[in-house]
C-alpha cells in the first residue's frame, strides 16, 4: 500500500456487501444438502446463486467435476464483483486477502509436479482468484519438476528457496515449500497492515486469530509426528494474538502442555473441553473447531461493525468457508461417508 489507508464511511459499498451476505448458505440449506446425491447438490445450487457459473460451465463437465469448477468460479465472481463495487482503498485491502489464492495455485502447480499431472489436470484445479496474472502461473505451469516450479518462485528469497529444494530431497514432501509460501503470505500481510487505520482493528484483529490457528495446527500435528522442536519453531508463521514467549512455551510442552497454555488465549473455550481429559484429544476433530472460532469471529465482524471495512473481511471469509463447505460435502458423498462424518467437517 505504501501510506495510510484511510477508511471512510463508504454505506454504498458496505450495503452492498450486506446484501451479498444474505445470500450465503445458511445451517438450515447444509442440513437439507447433507442429505442429498451431488446430482441434487448441483440442482440446489443452480436454483440458488450458482446458477449463472452452472450455466456457464454445465455444457463441459458433469457431476461433481462441475460442481467443483462452479464454487470456484462463483467465488471468483463474487470476490471481482466485491473488487470492481469498492473504492480505491477498501480495494487495496481485498487484494491483501485474495493474495493468499496465489499461495494456493502455487501450491496447487506443486503438488500436480509432484503427482505427475498433466498440465491439463493441474490447470484444472487452479483458482481463478489471483492477484498475480495468468502469465506468471503459465511459466511455473511449463516448469518440468517441483524443484523448477519452487526455483521459478520469483517473489521468494533464495535462502527460502534453497532450504525448501533441501528439504524436499531429503524428504520428499512438499511441506517445507508450502510453508514457505504461508509465511511469505503472513508477511506480507504484516507489511500491508501496518497502513491501516482504527478503523481497521478488527480486520487486523481477525488476520492475528487465523495466523493464531495455522500456528497451533503447526504445533500439534508436528508434536504428533516427533518432530524436533527446532524444526517445528523454523516452520512457524509470523506471531498472532499469541505472542513469542507463549508460542517458546507451547514449542516446549506435550499436547496436554499446550491445551493448558491455550486456556489463557482467545482459544479458551475451544481447548477447555480437552483439558481434563486431554488423552482424548482427537486433532482433526480439534482442527475443525478452531475453523469454527474463526467462521464466529468473521460473524461478528459483519455483526457488530456492518457500516464498516470489518463487513467486507467477515463477508470473504464466510463465503470461502461456504465453498469448502460444498466442496467437502460432495467430495464426502462421492466416497459414500456417512451423513453424521460429513456433519462433523461442515464448519457452521
Amino acid at each position: 500500500m505504501g501510506r495510510p489507508v484511510l477508511l471512510e464511511k463508504y454505506p454504498y459499498t458496505y450495503l452492498r456487501t450486506i446484501i451479498m451476505k444474505k445470500n450465503l448458505l445458511g445451517k438450515g440449506d447444509y442440513d437439507k444438502l447433507i442429505k442429498m446425491s451431488p446430482q441434487e447438490i448441483g440442482k440446489y445450487l443452480e436454483d440458488f446463486e450458482y446458477k449463472k457459473e452452472v450455466d456457464e460451465l454445465a455444457l463441459h463437465y458433469k457431476g461433481v467435476e462441475l460442481i467443483e469448477r462452479t464454487l470456484q468460479l462463483n467465488l471468483g465472481n463474487k470476490f471481482e464483483k466485491l473488487r470492481k463495487m469498492s473504492p480505491h482503498d477498501l480495494r487495496l485491502l481485498i487484494t491483501v486477502y485474495m493474495r493468499r489464492y496465489d499461495m494456493y495455485n502455487i501450491k496447487t502447480i506443486l503438488r500436480g509436479k509432484f503427482s505427475m499431472l498433466s498440465l491439463e489436470e493441474i490447470k484444472s484445479y487452479l483458482s481463478p482468484l489471483a492477484v498475480e496474472k495468468p502469465l506468471f502461473f503459465d511459466k511455473l505451469l511449463t516448469q518440468k519438476s517441483v524443484e523448477e516450479v519452487f526455483s521459478g518462485i520469483e517473489f521468494l528469497e533464495e535462502k527460502d528457496k534453497r532450504a525448501g529444494i533441501e528439504h524436499y530431497k531429503s524428504t520428499n514432501t512438499l511441506v517445507f515449500m508450502e510453508n514457505a509460501l504461508d509465511r511469505h503470505y503472513y508477511s506480507y500481510v504484516f507489511s500491508q497492515l501496518r497502513y491501516l487505520t482504527m478503523e481497521g482493528r478488527l480486520y487486523k484483529k481477525f488476520l492475528l486469530n487465523e495466523i493464531d490457528v495455522l500456528n497451533i495446527k503447526i504445533i500439534l500435528r508436528l508434536k504428533e509426528e516427533k518432530m524436533a522442536e527446532q524444526a517445528v519453531k523454523e516452520l512457524l508463521f509470523a506471531y498472532g494474538t499469541i505472542k513469542k514467549d507463549s508460542v517458546d512455551k507451547l514449542l516446549k510442552a506435550d499436547a496436554a502442555g499446550v491445551l493448558k497454555e491455550l486456556e489463557s488465549t482467545d482459544f479458551k473455550e475451544v481447548v477447555e473441553k480437552y483439558s481434563k481429559e486431554p488423552e482424548k484429544l482427537n486433532l482433526a476433530t480439534l482442527e475443525m473447531e478452531l475453523d469454527r472460532f474463526l467462521l464466529q469471529q468473521s460473524k461478528k465482524l459483519v455483526r457488530q461493525h456492518p457500516m464498516s471495512v470489518d463487513v467486507i473481511l467477515g463477508y470473504m471469509f464466510l463465503k470461502d468457508i461456504e465453498m469448502k463447505n460444498l466442496s467437502r460435502i460432495t467430495k464426502a458423498k462421492q466416497l459414500g461417508l456417512s451423513e453424521q462424518f460429513i456433519e462433523s467437517i461442515v464448519v457452521v
